[in-house]
């Protein structure tokens, strides 16, 4: 399966992870997992994108993934999980024009999400 979605920790940071062989159909049902995992949450959720199982992105993913998973007005940070500077370039402009903070790149999952708990114990608009 490519694409997973799931809470890392439930009600605050959701997990993205990708896999090889990659579609746009499968960005798109990702886009799609984020936005019912997040339905039910009244306040700001961060999310992993952990793409190191990914060596090609599909031609697309820049705009389907600005409409879709990165659309998701619940969402405040995003951490990376990989090492490729086409991906944070994307994601950064994705993340600014959403008005977003930069997301920040991270060496591993669990690296990513203490990282996110820092920043929402930080941050004073968190519950």
């Amino acid at each position: 399966m490519p694409v997973r979605v799931v809470w890392y920790e439930p009600n605050q940071i959701i997990l993205y992870r990708l896999a090889d062989p990659l579609t746009l159909q499968d960005l798109e049902t990702g886009a799609e997992e984020v936005w019912a995992l997040a339905a039910g949450v009244p306040s700001l959720v961060d999310m992993i994108f952990d793409y190191r199982a990914v060596t090609e992105f599909p031609r697309g993913a820049l705009k389907l993934m600005r409409e879709g998973s990165f659309a998701l007005p619940l969402l405040e940070r995003v951490a990376l999980v990989g090492n490729e500077p086409l991906v944070e370039m994307m994601l950064t402009t994705i993340t600014q024009s959403t008005y977003r903070p930069d997301p920040t790149v991270h060496a591993s999952v669990e690296e990513a999400a203490e990282f996110l708990r820092r920043m929402a114990r930080e941050d004073s608009t968190r519950g």
